[in-house]
């Protein structure tokens, strides 16, 4: 799986440090769901962390320490890069497949922004919401994204419209989908080149079983916000298709208390 992603690096580290979505979207939803007003003092384990950017939102609020791992060497390359630069020390990268984590420690919080939506099959995605829960002090909270479980109007329908927010996704399902499907994902830069990711789509049953049958509980699906300055600026017609049909969207569960 590391050679898909090492393929394409280039190209994705283009799209996100220009991509307003990324940020005004989806790195806003995930500090919205943080269970705390702070993560001033917090551990944080960041799971399929690409080129860092989460790990490193995560030290911005706060964290005493970060920890993230990413199957792709040269993602990892470049998010030590960015710490040298910054000169960030709160961080430590590792690159490791993170199915192969068995535990690294007990965190306050455990996320995952483009983890799951990875998971080959039903065996694949448990195994990667396992880690999280085994590496989750008792009562804290797992935030991952999904691909939209709901296709019916709640997937995007009209490309032309998700174009704009710089990414595309692309169900290879002519019919109703099924479990592990792939979604095609295409991230748009602005020099014309194109980032090109499988991704696999689960239903909403499926989802909510697996993190039950892994002891989580509070399992709950989590609408995108945009951070307001960005709403504001682009405006509430820019936003409203995204909003309306969201391509990826938050689940969060908390490890019981006790365990």
């Amino acid at each position: 799986m590391a050679s898909k992603f090492c393929g394409i690096v280039e190209a994705m580290e283009n799209h996100y440090q220009k991509d307003i979505t990324n940020t005004a979207v989806e790195e806003y939803t995930l500090e919205s769901l943080i269970p705390y007003e702070s993560l001033k003092g917090k551990t944080v384990l960041d799971l399929a962390c690409q080129l860092g950017s989460t790990s490193r939102l995560a030290v911005k609020l706060g964290a005493e320490s970060v920890i993230g791992v990413d199957i792709c060497p040269k993602m990892v390359d470049i998010a030590k890069k960015f710490e040298e630069e910054t000169g960030g020390s709160k961080i430590k990268y590792i690159v490791r497949d993170v199915v192969d984590i068995d535990k690294l420690g007990e965190f306050d919080v455990v996320w995952a922004m483009f983890l799951l939506v990875h998971a080959k099959d039903i065996d694949h995605l448990k195994k990667m919401i396992q880690v999280a829960y085994n590496n989750l002090k008792p009562g804290s909270r797992f935030i991952a994204f999904v691909l939209q479980p709901d296709v019916g109007d709640s997937w995007p329908q009209d490309n032309t419209q998700i174009e704009k927010y710089r990414r595309e996704f692309k169900l290879t399902s002519n019919d109703e989908p099924q479990d592990g499907d792939e979604v095609i994902v295409t991230l748009y830069n602005f020099d014309d080149q194109k980032a090109y990711l499988t991704s696999y789509w689960y239903s909403r049953k499926t989802l909510l079983t697996c993190f039950e049958e892994t002891g989580f509980v509070n399992v709950k699906f989590q609408k995108l916000l945009v951070k307001p300055e960005d709403y504001v600026k682009n405006g509430e017609e820019y936003w409203r298709y995204l909003l309306e049909h969201p391509c990826l969207i938050p689940i969060t569960a908390e490890k019981k208390l006790g365990n």
